[in-house]
């Protein structure tokens, strides 16, 4: 039983729900009208699966593979819902109130995972690291005064969040490629759509973009790129599904299920999917946005391997570590702390 997405999160839940109902009581009355038929197991039923995200273009795999046909014979129905604040993923995962996340590792996850916590990293999504001359779809941009990374010591720099986040890690690996750190610069915490303008009237002097704000702060003369995203983070992997208990150990017929389906939506997401009429009406339809800003927006690259980069989760602990406050432990986690491999594996044949 397959229930195709009407858009919205709320709306794709209670269709679900309304959908099972029904199937259950359409079973219960034949049933009743023949006792010698056996009666239905528990995997007659499609597993439903709670979803907690983030809305980006980078996960998309992840949000359309439905649309895509990728759950067809897959017996899963999902639920999405918004997740404002990524620490409240990890602790609705750990509670199974959420069966998987599908966002960025962050320094929360990982003081989490230190004390114990049973959640791991079982898929990668998308990367800047496009063929020929494709722009990045994010990177360090400076004011029209700054000429290079070096020009930012001591200057204000606009950054989504606050060291910790994955965003912080790309400005991270960013600064290194000029000599600098995160004790050179002035952190300014932003939300994206306030950067472009901070850039414009001087208030900060650089900041980490992401589109369509990669093009806008061009269009409007506010900035430029500094540096080659490609060559600072190209092969690094920040966006990822996650994974509770639910699926990592209760029910991981269901988590290969699913990845089954993200991978088969990456699988169609090769090249410039933007050109893809289906992709892009089912993208801006499930991040409520117009069908141009995702056909005009950014591309990612999406491995069909789903396979996490290991070096990235040690980077990211090593530049987070540097930082006083960050990381409540004081040795690096190992790969297998953070990442179940064995589902993707299953998912994808290796």
């Amino acid at each position: 039983m397959s229930e195709r997405f009407v858009g919205r999160a709320w709306r794709r839940g209670r269709a679900a729900v309304a959908l099972l109902s029904l199937s259950l009581v359409a079973v219960a009355g034949c049933g009743s009208s023949d006792e010698g038929q056996p009666a239905p197991s528990a995997s007659d039923s499609a597993r439903h699966l709670s979803i907690g995200y983030i809305p980006g273009a980078s996960l998309a795999p992840a949000f359309i593979a439905e649309q895509l046909g990728c759950l067809d014979g897959l017996n899963l129905t999902l639920e999405f819902q918004v997740i404002q604040n990524p620490a409240d993923a990890i602790a609705l995962l750990s509670t199974k109130k959420l069966d998987a996340y599908v966002g960025s590792p962050f320094a929360g996850m990982f003081n989490q995972v230190a004390r114990g916590t049973e959640v791991k990293l079982v898929a990668s999504l998308g990367s800047v690291n496009t063929p020929g001359d494709e722009p990045a779809a994010s990177g360090l941009y400076g004011g029209p005064h700054i000429n290079s990374v070096e020009d930012l010591r001591g200057k204000r720099v606009g950054v989504l969040g606050s060291i910790g986040t994955a965003t912080s890690y790309l400005l991270g690996k960013s600064l290194a490629e000029g000599g600098l750190t995160f004790a050179d610069v002035e952190l300014v915490s932003l939300s994206l759509p306030d950067m472009v303008p901070a850039l414009k009237n001087g208030g900060i002097d650089g900041a980490l973009l992401v589109a369509p704000y990669t093009q806008q702060v061009i269009d409007q003369g506010a900035g430029h790129a500094l540096v080659d995203s490609k060559k600072a983070y190209g092969t690094d992997t920040t966006s990822a599904i996650v994974y509770g208990e639910s699926l990592l150990v209760d029910d991981r017929d269901a988590g290969v299920r699913y990845l089954k389906a993200v991978a088969c939506a990456a699988e169609q997401m090769q090249g410039d999917w933007r050109t893809n009429e289906t992709v892009v009406k089912a993208l801006a339809e499930f991040l409520q946005v117009p069908e141009g800003a995702i056909s005009g927006g950014g591309l990612y690259a999406f491995d069909p391997t789903l396979v996490v980069n290991e070096r990235t989760l040690i980077e990211m602990q090593e530049m987070f570590m540097a930082v006083e406050g960050t990381l409540t432990y004081s040795e690096i986690l190992p790969p297998e702390k953070l990442i179940d491999d064995s589902i993707r594996a299953e998912a994808v044949g290796g």
